[in-house]
């Protein structure tokens, strides 16, 4: 009887450490991985956003020129729009407004300026950050996290009509 009780208690433990051992664990250097991706991509978006609204509102009070004043209205109202989405989406993720110190230095120098030789630097500047912004929601493309992945890929192709407006405007104005 003892001898019949071991062998079942045997069987028991051993079925117990195969059912655990068949369980996969979570792998938490891939999931802090994917975290550190959505939040890098988060933070460059919202940044790259912020830039680009705070320059093209200068636009708004230092051109004169009609195309530049409308696509600084459109860089506005776009990026508002996404940047608003994005924090949504992200949660907590990102709270943090802060320009580069590129950006910076960008606003600093537009800030002085009027007229055709604004509208010069804040085209090419528009040029600039929107090649940067497109390197940014291609990476975010390949995000792990679904819903920043979908809004990289839905939010992209805004961002090279952005670019080719940008492009445009600045040539005709050589």
């Amino acid at each position: 009887m003892k001898r019949t009780f071991c062998i079942a208690l045997a069987l028991v433990t051993l079925l117990v450490v195969q059912a655990c051992n068949n369980k996969k664990a979570k792998n938490y250097n891939k999931i802090n991985q994917a975290n550190e991706e959505g939040i890098s991509f988060v933070k460059d978006a919202l940044e790259s956003g912020a830039a680009e609204i705070k320059v093209s509102q200068l636009a708004l009070t230092n051109s004169r020129n009609t195309e530049v004043l409308a696509f600084a209205k459109m860089i506005i109202a776009d990026r508002t729009d996404a940047d608003a989405e994005l924090r949504k989406l992200s949660g907590s993720k990102v709270a943090n407004d802060t320009l580069t110190v590129a950006h910076e230095y960008l606003v600093s120098s537009l800030t002085g300026k009027k007229g055709h030789d604004f509208d010069k630097e804040y085209t090419q500047a528009m040029v600039n950050d929107h090649e940067n912004a497109i390197k940014i929601f291609k990476a975010g493309e390949t995000n792990t996290d679904k819903k920043l992945k979908d809004f990289a890929g839905k939010t992209l192709p805004k961002l090279q009509e952005h670019l080719k407006q940008a492009n445009e405007i600045c040539l005709g104005l050589k």
